[in-house]
């Protein structure tokens, strides 16, 4: 029988988690027949989209070509994400294993809509005035599992929060294990991500969350040892990124249009931003409007990733463009609220690349939103306690990794691991090639014998 492998993404999962999930049944259980690491190094930005990318890829946003959650769109204070597998410049694990004759699925997993996984159902909504969320999701995913899976389990969806769809993709992809429908099962879990923005880093409500995770985690064996694949399936459980608390918000393109950096007319609809959020609309006018305001000039635009910001130039080459920018850039480092600013060479060596001519990297507390009217700095919103998109070296800004189960050794705990080594790892594991992939096979963790 081939190997099957459940990669389960606990999105927002820290290493400062792990004491707790010693303590929970299943998260014991995996680290006691498996391998860990405790401090897992991402990439620039620790957003979630660019960190999946690396993952599936092995590789840096410089060649894989996700470099935030969304997509540079000057004018767009609610722009369009990286929704789709389209985007990606180089092959997946998923598009490898299914090359290779393997069955896949992708259960809200960032930028896996529209992929050629046998089985997806997607993670996305709409941006724009007009879309219409089911033909969304339906034209994003595989239509007669959508709509067999929401039928089979529709108790358990009973909103669209986060806490009820990881109750049902949970269930989706137990379904799909107890069937041995795949090879290859990536799921994505949002409700520790959601409660950490609402509530803060090391909110009391993170442990129940965790709680419901070890839970759900525990669904997903259970139904391996019931359809008798148990001892041939690997479980991969990881975190994309830790948090920063945060007291105030940047509005760099504010600062920009103060600067006469962009111009903006009066036309349009107003809609609110809300940074990090998945589940509902926030639309725009157009494509090129913000809060009720048409674009009509622009020399510099962020695209804001929380705590970083990537500025774009409309033309690179005009000095005195540069010349605005950098004293902005000054007077938000003598404000206290900016620590770096990334020239393009520096972008380069961060590996980073796309479409910032340079990369401002907020102070622990502050973090960028794209907003142009108000106040340059504000106070945090209520709703918005805790981000990340910071730089992955900060200390204490790691996550854990933890695999068990077929063809991985016990005991092992490595010291620190790069999020790109996962993808060669786990294409090891499935017998396919990544061969873009800039990170290693993890050989130290796995047994084949």
């Amino acid at each position: 029988m081939r190997r099957s492998v459940v990669v389960v993404s606990i999105d927002g999962l820290s290493s400062v988690d792990l004491p707790h999930l010693e303590a929970l049944p299943h998260f014991r259980e995996l680290l006691g027949r498996g391998s860990c690491c405790r401090a897992m190094r991402g990439i620039y930005p620790t957003q979630t989209y660019p960190l999946h990318a690396s993952l599936i890829t092995g590789c840096y946003p410089h060649l894989h070509g996700i470099h935030a959650n969304t997509l540079f769109q000057p004018g767009r204070v609610c722009p369009d994400w990286h929704w789709y597998r389209r985007f990606l410049r180089v092959p997946a694990l998923d598009d490898a294993a299914r090359q290779r004759g393997l069955k896949t699925a992708s259960l809200l997993w960032p930028g896996a809509a529209r992929s050629h996984n046998h089985y997806v159902i997607p993670e996305i909504k709409t941006t724009r005035p007009g879309q219409c969320f089911p033909w969304l999701l339906f034209t994003g995913g595989t239509p007669l599992f959508i709509l067999h899976m929401g039928y089979r389990y529709r108790a358990l969806l009973k909103s669209l929060k986060y806490y009820h769809l990881d109750n049902f993709t949970t269930a989706v992809a137990s379904h799909l294990i107890r069937k041995r429908k795949t090879n290859l099962l990536l799921l994505h879990l949002l409700d520790l991500d959601g409660t950490r923005h609402r509530r803060g880093f090391r909110a009391p409500e993170t442990l129940k969350v965790l709680e419901d995770h070890d839970r759900r985690l525990g669904t997903l064996l259970a139904a391996s040892r019931d359809s008798g694949v148990f001892e041939n399936t690997t479980f991969v459980v990881f975190g994309d990124h830790a948090y920063i608390d945060v007291h105030t918000r940047i509005r760099i393109n504010a600062a920009f249009r103060r600067a006469g950096l962009l111009e903006f007319s009066t036309k349009g609809t107003a809609f609110r931003h809300s940074a990090g959020d998945r589940r509902g609309p926030r639309p725009t006018a157009g494509p090129d409007s913000c809060r009720g305001s048409k674009l009509t000039r622009w020399e510099a635009w962020a695209n804001c990733c929380e705590g970083s910001a990537q500025v774009g130039l409309r033309d690179p080459a005009d000095r005195s463009t540069h010349g605005k920018l950098a004293a902005v850039f000054n007077e938000l480092q003598d404000s206290g609220v900016v620590e770096t600013v990334y020239p393009r060479d520096q972008i380069e060596k961060l590996k980073l690349g796309g479409p910032g001519d340079y990369v401002l990297e907020a102070k622990a507390g502050c973090y960028f939103v794209p907003d142009i009217e108000g106040d340059v700095l504000d106070p945090a919103e209520d709703r918005h306690r805790a981000v990340h998109g910071y730089h992955p070296d900060r200390p204490g800004y790691s996550s854990p990794l933890i695999a068990a189960g077929s063809g991985i050794c016990r005991g092992v705990e490595l010291e620190s691991l790069r999020i790109v080594d996962l993808g060669p790892t786990l294409a090891a594991l499935l017998e396919v090639q990544l061969p873009a992939a800039e990170g290693r096979v993890l050989g130290e963790i796995l047994d084949f014998g």
